[in-house]
């Protein structure tokens, strides 16, 4: 069953009065020249919009995208595919964090999922989230910004503002408070808590996403460009699936690849405290984790297929980016840890980077090594805006995107804070 609209009644077309907004858009930036350039879009055409797809735990390396067949399909297919996309941090918080502020970890001050670790803490709230590209996209290039899903996972904690807080940069705010779930949750709803229960016509996370963005793009304003963000809880634990979802891939295991329930020998001192070899128990367990994470994500696949259709219809297709990405990867057996993420391997810090829009040839594949860091410089970029005025370490995708050869690039990101961005090396 479908939500209602956010307001029923009146036009469904141009009326932005109808959806709450935090605050009226800061147009009077945009009209002093904070966005100069049309990156993305042709002259005398409104600048494009974007949309931000982020899922929670996704690998890349042990076929976390093979169940997203209509993803694959709608924007890998119809534009480009990064094969070496990395995360600087394999946990939610400092690698959301990374995303939203282009900056490498040691930059942001967000080192794990804690407030006392800088995740969403009024630290946080007063020197980071004013300079997210979020918050410049609004301020400066008149932008209307949405978003639906997990934010940072101390989001809504009581000590940090609780669900009152909407961090700036947000015309429209539906954020899960603290970290995934599927039912029995709360959500910010502009600064104030709306509770969710347990039926599934109404209350699953990812499906409430997905009717929320929906609705966003039939009640936003046509007169101004969009960014939205939307950020699922799939597939992160507790791994409820659908009830349509509940008895598919059930002959499907973890992959039993070369470094599957083998001692992790001259690894980390960490990797080599895993038992070796794992328990029938704890491999039963890791195989129906595995099954279950691939079940959640055909309900994202569902979400990104509405997403594209709607804006298809509204005519908006041709002039939106859409980026589909994870915040870390994950691991499933691999040197004996049975399931997390955190370890600095490809299948914890390597993630799927599908991207389509105007300018970007269908069926194309990148080996460029990019990162969570640029995505933000990259749709500034495309919304015109200077990278010299921000303090991001990232690197705009836009020329990588474009088709452009011979383009000075990062050799690494991982090294001794060596990565090649503007701020690689601040303390």
């Amino acid at each position: 069953m479908r939500l209602l609209p956010l307001a029923p009644g009146g036009p469904r077309r141009g009326s932005p009065r109808h959806l709450p907004s935090c605050s009226p858009l800061l147009l009077l930036p945009l009209l002093l020249g904070g966005c100069l350039g049309v990156s993305g879009a042709a002259a005398g055409s409104r600048r494009p919009n974007v949309v931000l797809l982020l899922t929670d735990d996704q690998d890349e390396v042990l076929g976390g995208m093979t169940p997203l067949k209509k993803t694959k399909a709608l924007i890998g297919e119809m534009g480009m595919t990064f094969s070496s996309a990395y995360v600087p941090s394999a946990l939610c918080c400092p690698s959301r964090a990374s995303i939203l502020t282009g900056k490498y970890p040691h930059n942001h001050h967000v080192v794990n999922n804690t407030l006392e670790g800088n995740c969403s803490s009024k630290s946080w709230q007063k020197i980071q989230e004013p300079n997210t590209f979020p918050a410049i996209l609004r301020s400066m290039c008149g932008y209307q910004t949405f978003f639906a899903g997990k934010y940072l996972n101390e989001y809504g904690a009581p000590d940090a503002g609780g669900l009152e807080h909407v961090p700036l940069g947000w015309s429209y705010w539906y954020a899960l408070e603290k970290n995934s779930k599927y039912y029995n949750y709360t959500l910010s709803i502009n600064g104030k808590a709306r509770k969710h229960g347990e039926n599934y016509s109404v209350d699953y996370l990812t499906d409430v996403l997905a009717n929320v963005s929906l609705d966003f793009l039939d009640y936003k304003s046509n007169s101004e460009p969009f960014f939205m963000m939307i950020s699922t809880p799939a597939p992160h634990s507790p791994w409820t699936a659908a009830p349509q979802y509940q008895k598919t891939f059930q002959n499907v295991f973890a992959p039993r690849n070369k470094n599957f329930n083998i001692h992790g020998t001259n690894k980390h001192w960490l990797i080599r405290q895993a038992k070796t070899p794992m328990t029938n128990s704890s491999i039963q367990f890791l195989d129906n984790a595995f099954r279950k994470r691939w079940q959640t994500l055909l309900s994202v696949d569902d979400l990104v297929e509405k997403l594209v259709k709607r804006l298809e219809f509204n005519g908006e297709l041709n002039n939106t980016y859409i980026f589909y990405t994870s915040d870390n990867g994950y691991h499933t057996g691999q040197f004996s840890l049975p399931i997390d993420k955190r370890q600095l391997y490809e299948f914890d810090i390597k993630v799927p980077l599908l991207v389509r829009g105007p300018g970007i040839k269908p069926n194309q594949t990148s080996k460029m090594l990019v990162a969570n860091i640029d995505l933000g410089p990259t749709i500034l970029d495309i919304a015109g805006y200077s990278l010299n005025k921000t303090q991001m370490d990232g690197m705009s995708l836009l020329p990588i995107l474009r088709g452009a050869s011979n383009l000075t690039w990062r050799s690494d990101i991982l090294g001794e804070y060596q990565g090649e961005g503007r701020n690689a090396h601040r303390p």
